[in-house]
């Protein structure tokens, strides 16, 4: 198990390093948006859930909460917004969604997954 979170990790740190890397290329492009949707999983999936009751111990966010911490750092949201702006609003800019992917890229390569149902640190 050792082994597979090493590997784990090391993919989120190339993924990460990519993703940081297409951001400084696109300095000049990138807004208060990005700096905004690179703070979201937190502002608008973390802060709420631990606010939706009594967390189970230290660590943890309450067991009602979880659904929505995991929404928010999943790769699937911004991905389909991507996609679905791409193809609605093709002149639209990417880069804020790029905030996101960076930040859920970061969290897993610094150890902190999805939550499991009990709000504690789920394990892959």
């Amino acid at each position: 198990m050792i082994r597979a979170r090493a590997i784990h990790r090391t993919e989120y740190l190339a993924l990460t390093l990519v993703l940081v890397g297409a951001a400084i290329a696109a300095k000049d492009q990138l807004s208060w948006t990005f700096w905004l949707f690179l703070l979201a999983p937190d502002l608008f999936g973390l802060l709420p859930a631990s606010l939706m009751g009594r967390a189970p111990a230290r660590g943890y966010l309450p067991p009602r909460g979880v659904w929505l911490y995991n929404v928010w750092h999943t790769f699937t949201p911004p991905l389909l917004i991507g996609v679905m702006l791409a193809l609605l609003v093709p002149f639209g800019s990417p880069w804020p969604l790029l905030g996101w992917l960076i930040h859920i890229s970061a969290d897993r390569f610094l150890g902190f997954g999805l939550r499991g149902d009990d709000g504690g640190q789920a394990v892959f």
